[in-house]
């Protein structure tokens, strides 16, 4: 009879390097939907990949006046340092607390798990420490610091006023079981991000990769590799802004909030992301050639692209955008109606969350290649933006 033996936990995540076969599977709803049965529907696409699944829920922090923070530390000795060093910020911890039950610490290998509510500095202080008088900019600027500084160490993977993430390295449904997420189904949500599987890139390890990746008011999931990686963190370091995950994924993610806070419009955008063939570019009229031309001749736009497989869908604030690269190799669908809309790697999912939740969607299908959607989502009523439309920061 053959012997059981200990399996390395890079050996359960689907070999040496700890990166399971498969691609990544990725839902999202935004405006009035229900949780479980989102969550329900993304079962059908764990088939993709067995380890990493993570959600983000818009809104559930909602009408406060604190960040809360999700961190998960390595090493359960080193939880009072780090915690230490969060309060030489200025920065003020309310509460604390376990956000696993201790009884899933003897049934998984887990990191600690805890989730703060914090207030920032008063804007004197602020302004006394860092010459930043915006708390979030002053948040984010040292959330960025600590997960970079304590990589090894700790990791904050949620950041907002509003929004919470939830990560595991394991299944959809085992994120689901630690972190009780059915207590969430009647709370307030107005968004939510599904992804399903363990990112191409290695990342720092089995808990520091699975997505959504997350920082303040951003949270994006992403499917494929891009070839334009170092192009893009390139872009982003030289506009001082740094990668504190350091995957493609997460370049992508915050190189759209850039885009999106800079004020281009949703045509801008796409043209900067998804650059055009010959024969496209022939056929447009001179106007946005002309447009066009300018916008990737900008020495730091010409590095921000999508080369290679890859679908994302980010969450800027209130704002929804999902794109495919534009040779179309990584499937991409979308249903909607005047109240939800749904997006995913694959339209069964889509069917599947409408199915769940008796819903009737006006239009299903696949955006072309290159092509990007966007959504404003605010008080769960939800707005398609046309081509034209920009952020108005004002």
């Amino acid at each position: 009879m053959k012997r059981n033996r200990e399996i390395t936990v890079e050996e359960f995540s689907g070999g040496k390097e700890g990166l399971p076969l498969g691609a990544c599977g990725l839902l999202a709803s935004f405006g009035e939907f229900r949780l479980m049965p989102l969550l329900k529907a993304a079962m059908c696409l764990q088939y993709r990949g067995r380890t990493g699944a993570g959600v983000t829920l818009k809104g559930i922090y909602k009408d406060n006046d604190f960040y809360v923070f999700h961190i998960m530390y390595r090493n359960q000795y080193k939880v009072r340092e780090l915690e230490e060093v969060i309060e030489d910020w200025g920065v003020h911890i309310l509460d604390s607390q376990n956000m696993v039950q201790k009884k899933f610490y003897y049934e998984y290998d887990l990191p600690v798990i805890k989730r703060y509510y914090v207030t920032p500095p008063t804007k004197e202080e602020m302004m006394y420490r860092e010459r930043i008088a915006d708390d979030y900019k002053y948040i984010l600027k040292h959330v960025t610091l600590f997960n970079k500084t304590f990589m090894d160490d700790a990791r904050i993977f949620s950041s907002s006023k509003e929004n919470g993430t939830f990560l595991t390295a394991f299944e959809l449904q085992d994120t689901i079981k630690l972190y009780d997420l059915e207590q969430y189904e009647d709370w307030f949500y107005e968004g939510c991000l599904i992804h399903l599987r363990w990112p191409t890139s290695k990342g720092r390890g089995l808990w520091w990769g699975p997505q959504p990746i997350s920082l303040g008011e951003i949270s994006g999931i992403h499917n494929g590799h891009l070839s334009s990686d170092k192009s893009n963190a390139t872009a982003l370091e030289q506009l001082g802004i740094d990668l504190h995950v350091g995957t493609d994924s997460e370049a992508i993610f915050l190189q759209t909030d850039y885009l999106l806070r800079q004020g281009f419009s949703i045509e801008e955008i796409e043209w900067i992301m998804c650059r055009k063939f010959p024969q496209e570019l022939e056929e447009m009229d001179e106007e946005k050639r002309e447009r066009y031309l300018e916008l990737i001749k900008d020495p730091y736009l010409n590095r921000m692209k999508m080369s290679g497989p890859a679908t994302a869908i980010v969450l800027v604030d209130d704002y929804c955008i999902g794109m495919t690269d534009r040779d179309h190799l990584r499937s991409f669908s979308i249903g909607y109606n005047d109240k939800v809309a749904f997006l995913g790697s694959e339209q069964r999912a889509i069917l599947s969350a409408a199915y769940f939740m008796e819903v009737s969607l006006d239009k299903v299908y696949d955006p072309d290649a290159g092509k990007i959607v966007a959504f404003e989502v605010k008080d769960k009523k939800l707005k398609k933006l046309d081509y034209n439309w920009r952020w108005n920061n004002d």
